[in-house]
């Protein structure tokens, strides 16, 4: 058997670490499910890509412009100057069909512009995009300051369109949860990825994008001298990114239905590390895309696990992240090594630098690895340090004098526990306008007008749809920065209460809206 195994691996060695990013989601997963039983609920494995669907979107492109050996940092400003746009030309009453075909124009005329710089003025791809980033940022600010809201009906069904997985029915059925289902923007992406498969390893087009990568930039002189489309085929690589960076920017739109400038911080960021764990070079010409759909779970399987663990900061995951990403380029350097070693002999200064990369490669990921143990050492003896009195207790959910509550009139009861302070926060709010409540031991009250609360209620009851099945408890142990939530709400012969906690992979994006229109007419709004 291992025999077979080392000659497979021997015959297959870019397949390394695609296989291994593959492995190492599915293990991860695996060790989520069994010890965390809400794992095992089907919707949070499909919410895995309905999370990740722009990332994945965003990735495929990223994949074709690092295969040709180059970099692309735009990506996050474009996503945000997107849901920008997109956002203000739909509240201006522009058909939604129109927005989203100017959407894809404006990023490939972006793409298309770094490009030109990149193939024409011969500008470091790194520092034109970091330029576009830029640019897409102030722009999102020059348009609008604020966050804008998207409620155009047609966004809304393609956002909250639920397609149902065949065969897992029953299951939810027995589990008594809803049925599992994916998103209108997950089959986008996934579209999106077989297409770009077959461009990549069945068309002219992408064995010239391989042939121009890889080798520290000589390929692609040794492409040109082969008669290959050098400078057309970059600048349509960077001109696809820029189409992929504002698709990935119209589905994030459907997932939160808003535009902010402040969007998709870091993204770039996520999106290389996402291709490089799946498994393509940092200087191009191996890879696969299929690989960065692996990459994308690993980021989901890492977010998704510490927030089920709930006691470690969501920091964790960059740093699993920064840790992951350092190791699969370790493994590439040492590939790439030993394929460059079978085809040529290396002169002594040759030999000399790669071990002075491998070794400083190394170095960083022993030194990432041993500063996250030391700092999850220190904090956990921090907690064995600290006396059960010295810390605070999570209140539970005061449902019977909520419930009570609504019995005298309140159309609204909203409780908020947990957090870093463990707070405990009990507000009722009544048709005309009167607003009570308990903050910190603390009596308060507020007076609304009777149409603020005639216009909340409408917005979360028909808006955001809280007496249908897309908002349901996803209640989970809260993790020290993350709050827990109980709404109760009475609004026209009907009443529904839902628990929650903020930052969880499977919370309702309804569910969110609702917290965003109540928090503001509150008697005290604490952070």
């Amino acid at each position: 058997m291992l025999p077979v195994l080392k000659s497979f691996f021997d015959k297959n060695r870019n397949l390394i670490p695609l296989m291994s990013t593959a492995l190492l989601a599915l293990t991860a997963y695996a060790v989520g499910a069994y010890f965390f039983v809400g794992m095992r609920n089907p919707q949070v494995f499909f919410n895995l890509f309905r999370n990740s669907a722009h990332l994945l979107i965003s990735g495929v492109g990223m994949t074709f412009v690092i295969l040709t050996g180059g970099i692309d940092l735009s990506v996050s400003g474009v996503v945000a100057l997107t849901t920008v746009a997109t956002a203000v030309l739909l509240r201006e009453g522009m058909n939604p069909w129109l927005v989203i075909t100017l959407m894809l124009l404006m990023g490939m005329s972006l793409g298309a512009v770094m490009g030109a710089f990149i193939v024409k003025l011969k500008v470091q791809p790194f520092i034109a995009t970091l330029a576009g980033m830029w640019f897409a940022r102030g722009m999102c600010f020059f348009i609008s300051d604020n966050a804008v809201t998207i409620d155009n009906p047609i966004f809304q069904i393609l956002g909250k369109t639920k397609i149902l997985i065949p065969g897992l029915m029953e299951l939810a059925v027995q589990q008594g949860t809803p049925a599992p289902y994916i998103s209108i923007p997950v089959v986008i992406s996934f579209l999106l990825l077989l297409v770009a498969i077959y461009v990549a390893h069945y068309t002219r087009f992408g064995r010239t994008v391989y042939a121009i990568g890889g080798n520290e930039g000589r390929n692609e002189h040794s492409a040109r001298l082969m008669g290959l489309p050098v400078e057309q085929t970059k600048m349509l690589v960077y001109t696809f990114n820029g189409f992929c960076s504002a698709l990935a920017g119209l589905c994030f739109s459907l997932f939160v239905f808003s535009g902010h400038g402040l969007y998709a911080p870091g993204f770039e960021l996520d999106v290389i590390a996402s291709v490089v764990m799946g498994g393509t070079m940092l200087t191009g010409g191996s890879g696969y895309v299929f690989g960065t759909l692996f990459g994308v779970l690993v980021l989901a399987v890492t977010q998704a696990l510490i927030q089920f663990i709930g006691s470690l900061s969501s920091w964790w995951t960059k740093i699993v992240i920064g840790v992951l990403t350092l190791a699969f380029i370790g493994v590439q350097t040492v590939l790439s090594n030993r394929k460059s070693g079978r085809q040529a002999a290396l002169t002594p200064q040759a030999r000399r630098r790669r071990r002075l990369q491998l070794a400083f490669g190394l170095g960083a990921v022993a030194v990432l690895a041993a500063s996250g143990l030391i700092y999850g050492w220190q904090a956990g003896q921090a907690n064995v340090a600290a006396t059960p009195e010295a810390q605070c207790q999570v209140a539970p959910f005061r449902e019977a004098e909520a419930s009570t509550l609504v019995q005298e009139g309140a159309v609204i009861v909203y409780h908020r526990t947990a957090g870093p302070d463990c707070v405990d926060e009990l507000y009722a709010i009544y048709p005309d306008g009167r607003v009570t409540g308990s903050a910190g031991g603390e009596l308060v009250e507020k007076q609304v007008s009777t149409d603020e609360v005639d216009r909340l209620l409408v917005a979360i009851s028909v808006e955001h749809g809280w007496f249908t099945g897309d908002i349901y408890s996803t209640y989970l142990n809260p993790c020290r920065q993350c709050y827990a939530h109980y709404i109760d709400i009475s609004y026209d012969g009907q009443q529904k209460a839902v628990t929650g906690v903020d930052g969880t992979t499977a919370m309702p994006p309804g569910y969110a809206f609702a917290l965003a229109e109540i928090r503001p007419l509150l008697p005290v709004v604490n952070p």
